[in-house]
């Protein structure tokens, strides 16, 4: 029987994740994109790298092929994502985005057939399809325009692009530095995707403000991106990542519009029965891919002659 950890592991991440929606837009009101990702990742960072010592020192000495692809994921996965997704997100509302980003395990499941030869089978298909369209249900309310409107709002493309690098990042995890730990994985890339947020927003003199008129709700919500999302958030979606295979683990991406539905619940939007329907969609297509379904086979019986 295989662990129910790394499946608690995922689940974690998504509730995280999908309250982050809501939570950087009150980071998002003092601070820039760039600021807020690099604040985000900074602290993020350090913790990772204090976890990594007191745990196990040796994993702070790579080696050349592993650190090639922990720059490169870095900066896709951390810089590219959070780049494009606090962009996005000063403008998008958090439910649109979250309809945006449950896209990113169809993207990664494509990426999976081709970078690694996942052999698909129909119920991945079957389970996506029967999850996304939960999804759908979620953000339409039953409404085609209403749809219609989420796709076409402000600051979705930027939405889209972090979606994609998300996806990109899961599978290269898979592909590039298969043998590596988590925590080693986790630690790297967040620090070279950091170098690069950082970098961004010096150029933009985005640390030119006065940290002592920032109200303390908003640095509340940079220590619920740092410490709960992303460094225990990455940890476990990285973990889940190497365990069941990004093939099996992305489907759980499309917990997060259930969960930003419901804290819009909690903060005072009452779901309906549409919204309802497509949580219950989203979970009954996580159980379809994640099944294990038991081929019958016929065995003719020879009779002795």
């Amino acid at each position: 029987m295989q662990s129910i950890k790394p499946y608690l592991s995922l689940l974690y991440f998504s509730l995280t994740t999908g309250v982050t929606f809501h939570v950087a837009k009150e980071a998002l009101a003092y601070f820039s994109p760039s600021l807020t990702g690099a604040l985000r990742f900074v602290l993020a960072t350090l913790f990772l790298f204090l976890f990594l010592l007191i745990t196990n020192r040796k994993l702070l000495k790579v080696d050349r092929r592993s650190l090639l692809a922990f720059i490169f994921l870095g900066i896709i996965g951390v810089f590219g994502f959070n780049f494009f997704f606090f962009i996005g997100m000063k403008k998008a509302s958090p439910m649109n985005a979250a309809i945006v980003v449950a896209i990113s395990p169809a993207i990664a499941i494509f990426l999976s057939y081709f970078l690694l030869k996942t052999r698909l089978k129909f119920q991945h298909y079957l389970g996506t399809l029967i999850s996304f369209l939960g999804v759908l249900l979620v953000i339409s309310d039953g409404s085609i325009d209403a749809l219609t409107n989420a796709f076409h709002g402000e600051g979705i493309l930027f939405i889209f692009l972090a979606a994609t690098c998300w996806s990109f990042y899961s599978v290269g995890l898979k592909r590039y530095i298969p043998e590596a730990s988590t925590i080693q994985t986790t630690a790297f890339t967040a620090f070279f995707g950091t170098i690069g947020l950082l970098i961004l927003s010096l150029i933009n003199g985005d640390w030119n403000i006065e940290f002592r008129d920032i109200p303390s709700s908003a640095l509340l919500a940079i220590l619920y991106m740092s410490v709960l999302s992303t460094f225990l958030g990455y940890l476990c979606w990285n973990y889940g990542i190497q365990a069941v295979g990004p093939d099996k683990a992305v489907i759980f991406g499309n917990l997060i519009p259930v969960i930003a539905m419901l804290t819009s619940w909690v903060l005072g939007d009452v779901p309906n029965k549409y919204d309802l329907g497509g949580a219950f969609l989203v979970i009954f297509g996580i159980f379809t891919v994640n099944a294990k379904l038991k081929s019958v086979r016929r065995v003719k019986e020879l009779e002795p002659s």
